[in-house]
């Protein structure tokens, strides 16, 4: 192959140093035709032409013949980033593995990401045509156009997917049986003379959230949704009367032998909740992502039932020891690493909570009386979140009502009401702490006075935090607003949550504090994107990859949720939720929630394995022993979480 070095046309001339132009004056880009087809590539998402075209004018254009090649693997960076705008190109991986790319594309990423050496060899397949942009130029105007970050944050997640150990393992255990087994059926329909008014009448009776459009040869003609008629109705302004067709959409379909996984993964590419079950022309069925999900937790009704009967302690033991091979199934049997932690998460919560009916028939064996006031056991923290791994140690509070059943006043417990919810608190405690449940190393359990107190004097502590915070009451409030109900009254929680967006949102100083405490821990990215490893004696040339990745996420999640005043706990819906509200975008929302699967995956793999060899779990990654796709992975992870971190510290900082 030879290495062309062709002339180049400059796009745009600084009229200053440093000045940004946004006007395209190569030819071929002066009338904007070019400018407008490269907006509409898949490449660019939403970035729009007003971007693209600060973008392109910063760029050089550079053609390229059959076999010239653009760069080669292990070159060093370039400090440039490549749109292939016309033609296409092999890449190389060095391994004998080639894929082609085809216009409108972007190509150096890595240049831009990871300021590493090239991972492939690009080379032109024909003619092409190639624009160059310096990376400075970029970084500015990422700054000055968000749609521009938000396609990068896009490019970023597809380089986290590509090299997870999820996309390179193959789905076992439920999500590898065939949809025939999870599918609804018969499948519910109406033919295409219909009207909008009957399919919505029909869906509301039968609670469901979709039917199928078929015509008189029973042939399928789409997919009514509840938001398709909707649309008809509202948007297009269509009467009750019009024909269903109106509101028929094409759907994926699928085969009643195609493995849950591969549904699930249409489902996704796709953006549909629902798929058709064709057996050749005949609609036999509906897949939805519930289905899917009942399929997965059918899996755990076993250990749910065992745990509900364990009829002591030792029981209970017993079924921690079973933790690992739970965490195993629940990775087995799902697609998103979230999800298996959710469902690992959702075990021990089972069996905190048996803990606590045994602990509550201890008492009242002991002549104790049942419990003199509501109250509300809290879980904090990553169960909270359901976040779990393999050895949780106890984070819970308590909440305890404001007054007696049938009282309506206030006033603070008398002596025997202190007496037993002491008793019950560090009864409890020592429990879980038998059953395989350490002591927090920071006392952070309801035996404690501190963490165990009435509705009113936990609104007023939120209260007083809001109003005179500080970086102590940040770190505490990083640590506690990561609460839900384990047992008891599910009042006393929502209650909790309301007062505390009721203050925030009058007071929301405390939130930037806790956006300082955050920045104490990095990303594991240091100068030129290297991995930063561990200093700990434990930890030495591994990365942390739950202080230095994880928990950025879900405490820069936290932090734009209680803003935001999204209710939820868990990580990915935090950010799901913040997507919906228009608090941050789609794209960004895409590389961030990557980012954490890739990290939970990497993780719970690695202490699974850990267990297998006879070693405790821990949080360390060793990069020497990833492939070179998970490194990637996890350097592009650790990138897309810095980027999350410094919008976090742009728009919270102190």
């Amino acid at each position: 192959m030879r290495v062309m070095r062709p002339q180049s046309t400059r796009l745009g001339q600084d009229r200053r140093a440093g000045a940004l132009i946004t006007r395209a004056i190569a030819p071929g880009l002066e009338g904007g035709m070019d400018i407008e087809r490269l907006a509409t590539a898949e490449a660019f998402g939403s970035l729009g032409s007003e971007a693209l075209k600060a973008l392109v004018a910063h760029g050089t254009v550079r053609r390229l013949h059959d076999g010239d090649e653009l760069f080669r693997r292990g070159d060093a960076d370039r400090n440039l980033l490549y749109i292939l705008s016309e033609g296409r190109v092999a890449l190389s991986d060095g391994n004998g593995a080639i894929t082609t790319c085809d216009a409108v594309s972007l190509l150096g990423l890595s240049s831009y990401f990871d300021d590493e050496p090239y991972s492939l060899t690009v080379t032109a397949i024909g003619s092409c045509q190639v624009i160059e942009i310096p990376l400075d130029a970029v970084r500015e105007l990422e700054v000055r156009h968000p749609a521009l970050a938000d396609t990068l944050s896009h490019a970023i997640a597809e380089r986290i997917r590509a090299g997870s150990t999820r996309a390179q393992s193959i789905a076992t255990g439920v999500l590898s049986r065939p949809a025939r087994g999870a599918m609804t059926t018969p499948l519910t329909f109406l033919r295409t003379d219909a009207s909008l008014g009957e399919a919505l009448r029909l869906m509301e009776t039968r609670r469901i959230g979709s039917l199928g459009v078929l015509d008189e040869q029973d042939r399928l003609i789409g997919l009514a949704t509840v938001a398709s008629v909707a649309h008809a109705s509202v948007i297009e302004g269509l009467p009750s009367d019009a024909p269903l067709i109106r509101a028929a959409a094409s759907v994926p379909h699928i085969t009643p032998d195609t493995p849950l996984w591969e549904a699930e993964e249409i489902q996704v590419r796709e953006a549909v909740k629902h798929l058709v079950v064709m057996e050749g022309e005949r609609p036999v069925g509906m897949l939805s992502q519930t289905n899917i999900l009942d399929a997965v937790r059918a899996g755990h009704a076993i250990a749910r039932h065992r745990v509900h009967h364990a009829g002591g302690m030792d029981d209970l033991r017993a079924l921690v020891a079973e933790v690992p091979h739970v965490a195993s199934d629940a990775r087995e049997g799902s697609r998103d690493a979230s999800r298996a932690v959710s469902l690992l998460s959702e075990y021990h919560l089972q069996l905190q909570r048996r803990c606590v009916e045994l602990v509550l028939d201890e008492l009242a064996n002991r002549g104790l009386g049942p419990p003199p006031r509501p109250y509300a056991l809290l879980v904090l923290g990553s169960l909270a979140r359901q976040e779990s791994l393999l050895n949780p140690d106890q984070d819970n509070a308590i909440i305890i009502a404001d007054a007696r059943p049938g009282e309506a006043d206030s006033r603070p417990l008398d002596d025997d009401e202190q007496h037993w919810f002491e008793t019950f608190t560090d009864l409890l405690n020592r429990r879980l702490d038998e059953i395989g449940y350490e002591w927090c190393r920071g006392d952070i359990m309801a035996r404690n006075p501190y963490y165990r107190r009435c509705l009113m004097d936990w609104c007023r502590q939120i209260r007083h935090m809001a109003h005179y915070p500080n970086l102590k009451a940040a770190r505490w409030s990083n640590i506690f607003l990561d609460f839900e109900l384990l047992y008891g009254d599910a009042t006393l929680v929502e209650a909790l949550w309301r007062e505390i967006f009721s203050v925030l949102g009058e007071h929301d100083r405390l939130l930037h504090f806790m956006a300082g405490d955050d920045a104490e821990g990095q990303a594991a990215l240091g100068m030129f994107n290297r991995l930063v490893t561990s200093d700990r004696e434990e930890g030495k040339g591994r990365v942390d990859v739950k202080r230095n990745g994880l928990r950025i996420i879900a405490n820069g999640a936290r932090i734009y949720a209680l803003a935001s005043g999204v209710r939820e706990t868990n990580t990915v819906a935090r950010l799901r939720g913040l997507r919906r509200e228009g608090v941050l975008s789609a794209d960004k929302v895409a590389s961030v929630i990557a980012a954490h699967e890739s990290l939970l995956d990497l993780l719970l793999t690695h202490q699974l394995a850990q267990h297998d060899g006879g070693h405790p779990p821990d949080k360390y990654i060793d990069p020497r022993n990833l492939d070179d796709m998970a490194l990637q992975s996890l350097i592009s992870s650790m990138r897309a979480i810095k980027r999350f971190q410094d919008r976090v510290q742009g728009v919270f900082g102190l």
